[in-house]
């Protein structure tokens, strides 16, 4: 009885020992598929976060700058260069930044550690970030006024990024129980150097996952300028491209109408009241300040913190103005948009708080 006991336990056993085989010859690559799957979706995502990061970084660019070397604004370049250097090894969270990182060198292996798919952008179809721009597209009115102005001051434009990674299999067998399937697990299993084996040449359609090519614009503010503008009533440009210089190109252009009409009426104005002793000759438009010369541009503006009051010098002593639309004495939207931009800036309904 006992014998038969201890038969039975060795064929339940040997049952379970054969079902566990066969059983493994399924859990085994569907893990290992799993894995693969894992490596495949996370280099997608680190494409997507090459390109967006990218093209975010521009709306950050000064484009008051004076460009060099034939570009369209100050850091173009620059700026898609840091990015290809900090994704050189494909994400973003291990960067020495120094001249040469090691992340970057193509001899070494160290920021290939996936378990299952390589990630390269030096596959033939492949592309690190590039970045275009295009100024003339965004924001032409096809007006002559202001498209002089936009030859003069717009360094900015529309911004398109774009990047594609290559995918090779480094565990996956090709093919897996053919006898019941005739569909390949997974592309050709690669050995050795991932980099040699990315910058191989002729067909890679049966070694290569190439991902979807990343695309991303962005429409930057084409006549930003970066540094807070401060100008008095009878004050002149500062410095190349400043808002004194801005107005003033379109305020003083022979393309606005209005100021060549104006201009000989005001000099024929200032003229006749000099000579019939109703103004000072030193008036006299030839040497007049910009606030005293009505054919030169006089503005005033002030960095805001609050309102934007300005204390302004007159004949009968100083008076207190504002410099915008802040009170419009009806509807006072400035206002208004300022007091509201800590309870709701971007769906944040308490300030310092999201």
């Amino acid at each position: 009885m006992k014998a038969m006991k201890r038969a039975e336990a060795r064929v339940a056993r040997g049952a379970a020992a054969v079902e566990t085989a066969l059983c493994m010859l399924v859990i085994i690559p569907v893990f290992m598929y799993a894995i693969f799957l894992d490596d495949l979706l996370r280099h997608m995502l680190d494409a997507q976060e090459t390109v967006l990061s990218t093209v975010w970084d521009y709306a950050v660019s000064d484009y008051a700058a004076k460009p060099e070397g034939g570009e369209a604004f100050a850091g173009f370049g620059q700026t898609q260069g840091l990015a290809r250097q900090m994704y050189c090894d494909h994400e973003s969270g291990v960067d020495s930044y120094k001249a040469n990182p090691p992340e970057c060198d193509l001899r070494s292996m160290h920021h290939h550690q996936e378990l299952v798919a390589h990630a390269c952008w030096m596959h033939p179809e492949a592309q690190q970030v590039q970045c275009t721009v295009s100024q003339n597209a965004v924001g032409s009115y096809g007006v002559t006024l202001h498209a002089a102005y936009m030859s003069q001051f717009n360094r900015g434009g529309l911004i398109r990024c774009s990047a594609r990674s290559g995918v090779q299999n480094y565990l996956l067998p090709t093919t897996f129980l053919q006898e019941f399937s005739q569909v390949d697990l997974a592309k050709e299993h690669m050995e050795g150097d991932v980099h040699d084996n990315a910058e191989k040449k002729g067909d890679r359609s049966k070694d290569t996952y190439y991902l979807p090519k990343e695309h991303i614009a962005l429409v930057t503010d084409t006549w930003a300028l970066t540094k807070r503008q401060s100008f008095e009533p009878g004050e002149s440009q500062k410095e190349e491209g400043d808002l004194y210089a801005r107005v003033a190109q379109v305020y003083t252009n022979g393309e606005n109408s209005g100021y060549t009409q104006m201009q000989t009426a005001a000099q024929t104005l200032v003229t006749q009241a000099i000579s019939n002793k109703l103004l000072s000759p030193t008036l006299a438009l030839a040497g007049a300040k910009p606030g005293d010369d009505p054919t030169r541009v006089s503005m005033s503006i002030k960095p805001q913190n609050g309102a934007p009051t300005q204390l302004i010098n007159q004949g009968l002593g100083a008076g207190t103005y504002f410099n915008n639309e802040w009170r419009d004495w009806e509807a006072n939207n400035n206002e208004k948009t300022q007091q509201k931009r800590g309870d709701f800036y971007m769906g944040c309904q308490k300030a310092g708080q999201c």
